[in-house]
């Protein structure tokens, strides 16, 4: 009787095996002088299918108890990566701002950083809605051609 083809034939994996097997040696030769073994093809037989059972049964208690400890893993993130990041994307922004025109700059900023809508804007600086969508364009495209270099940051961090 082949033991090892038997274990391996139920566990389907070489290195428990090989422990499943040994185990059984050993218990074999500790229990030498108290066992009464008639036929010891038999004993072998039910000796590997109780331990791989239970070999598989601690297999399936470990992984229920493993995917139930992972839902409480706190999901790590490289949160001073990401700050260094947003500060260095609001810098690009703050100088790409600066570089706007006066009027557009105004506009861009009590818009996008300020949240007024376009009629607000349009009565607080005394200029047309038509005015305000004007500098709102020309500052978005200055803007996204001055950002252009952090557009992927920009995007990670909108998806996230």
């Amino acid at each position: 009787m082949k033991v090892y083809g038997m274990t391996y034939a139920l566990v389907r994996s070489e290195k428990p095996t090989q422990e499943i097997v040994q185990d059984i040696f050993i218990s074999l030769w500790d229990k030498r002088l108290t066992l009464s073994i008639n036929h010891l093809p038999s004993y072998l037989y039910v000796t590997v299918k109780n331990k791989t059972l239970n070999y598989i049964a601690s297999q399936i208690t470990r992984e229920k108890y493993w995917n139930y400890y992972k839902q409480f893993i706190p999901v790590q993130e490289d949160v001073t990566a990401n700050a260094v990041e947003f500060n260095e994307l609001m810098e690009a922004l703050e100088d790409g701002i600066e570089h706007l025109p006066e009027k557009s700059k105004k506009v861009f900023r009590l818009n996008h950083l300020e949240g007024h809508s376009i009629s607000e804007i349009a009565n607080l600086l005394n200029l047309s809605e038509k005015a305000i969508r004007y500098h709102l364009t020309q500052s978005v495209k200055k803007l996204r051609l001055h950002l252009k270099d952090y557009i992927l940051v920009t995007c990670l961090y909108l998806i996230c």
